[in-house]
């Protein structure tokens, strides 16, 4: 059996203080050779030490996985408040965060008691549920160009757009989320109980179970309903909003500019999700307003060098990513040319006569 310099400093402790302790350590890069030989004799000396340590490890591995779950969330809110000199054992935290790794997934699965950590050292551990976020939250982000579909902690499904940002915060009483950025499409599991609260801007649009898109610009909110009823109002104390609330059904989109009324009309939703196949699809818009849509996805976008024919109407189905065909496309239809600044990025100009 190895045995530990002494001059490496083990962790004391009840046993699963212990384990979680060395797992945290490992993780941080702290050990190093003493350490390493430290945590493999500690490991030799007992089958219920190995035992302790695999729980640790299996607690933090799969925590991480499911960083949105809203028990995760709450085990680590738990961790995060606590002070240093709270002295509740560890091994209650870790075998907390177990308990609810093993009850994913369940419908019926609830930890029932939440315990705060002993030292900052647990604290360490329930951190890795979500690493740089705040407590009770999970931050999902797209890039320009990017579209992600996530999971959420009840099994509703969020598809973000191209530079979008989603913020889960999940609790007892509503299964919130806020998009602070971009565009999602949310297909909502089913629960009378909790309701679904998607928040943009200081618009809130509630759901019990549907499909809806939420796109925001500036502070400009846009719904389109694909599936079942939403309702839309401003959340309390929303400064300069009409007190105002919208039932919305299936084939309407709703549109609420600061400041203003909400507006809803029919129209094709279908149109307004199509960036969901990598597509744009424009019904006789300015072209100006075209080229804002196909810029939203990718990092060259088209420039009018001309801003008399930012009012030529487009129409027609257009691949996002691809601002060059799109760009070639034009000079195509309308008596314009294409140019390549010095970014490389295409310019659209009035044809030289």
């Amino acid at each position: 059996m190895k045995t530990a310099r002494r001059t490496y400093a083990q962790p004391q402790g009840p046993l699963h203080e212990v384990a979680a302790t060395w797992v945290v350590r490992e993780d941080e890069g702290r050990l190093g050779a003493d350490g390493r030989a430290a945590l493999e004799a500690w490991l030799a000396e007992a089958p219920r030490h190995r035992r302790a340590y695999a729980d640790a490890r299996q607690a933090c591995d799969a925590a991480a996985r499911h960083a949105a779950d809203p028990q995760m969330m709450a085990l680590r809110a738990a961790a995060l408040t606590a002070g240093p000199d709270t002295r509740t054992p560890v091994w209650r935290m870790a075998a907390a965060i177990v308990g609810g790794v093993l009850l994913l997934g369940s419908a019926s699965a609830t930890v029932t008691a939440i315990q705060a950590p002993a030292t900052s050292r647990i604290g360490a551990v329930a951190a890795r549920l979500a690493p740089g976020l705040p407590p009770s939250a999970a931050l999902y982000r797209t890039a320009v160009g990017e579209r992600s579909t996530v999971v959420l902690p009840d099994g509703s499904v969020a598809t973000l757009n191209t530079d979008s940002v989603l913020k889960v915060a999940y609790s007892g009483t509503e299964r919130g989320v806020r998009l602070l950025r971009g565009q999602a499409l949310f297909e909502v599991a089913k629960n009378k109980r909790i309701p679904f609260q998607v928040y943009a801007a200081d618009q809130r649009v509630t759901a019990v179970g549907t499909v809806f898109d939420v796109r925001l610009q500036g502070e400009r909110v846009k719904v389109a309903l694909v599936e079942g009823v939403v309702k839309v109002a401003p959340v309390a104390g929303a400064a300069g909003r009409p007190a105002q609330q919208v039932t919305m059904t299936a084939g309407e989109v709703l549109d609420a500019p600061p400041a203003s009324a909400m507006v809803v009309r029919t129209a094709d939703t279908g149109r307004a999700t199509s960036w969901r196949e990598g597509v744009v699809v424009f019904d006789d818009a300015p072209l100006a307003e075209a080229v804002a849509e196909m810029n939203r996805y990718t990092t060259h976008p088209v420039r009018l060098a001309d801003g008399d024919i930012g009012a030529l109407r487009v129409s027609g189905v257009f691949r996002t990513g691809d601002p060059e065909r799109f760009a070639q496309t034009m000079a195509e239809v309308f008596p314009i040319e294409v140019e390549h600044g010095f970014t490389g990025s295409a310019e659209l100009r009035l044809a030289s006569r």
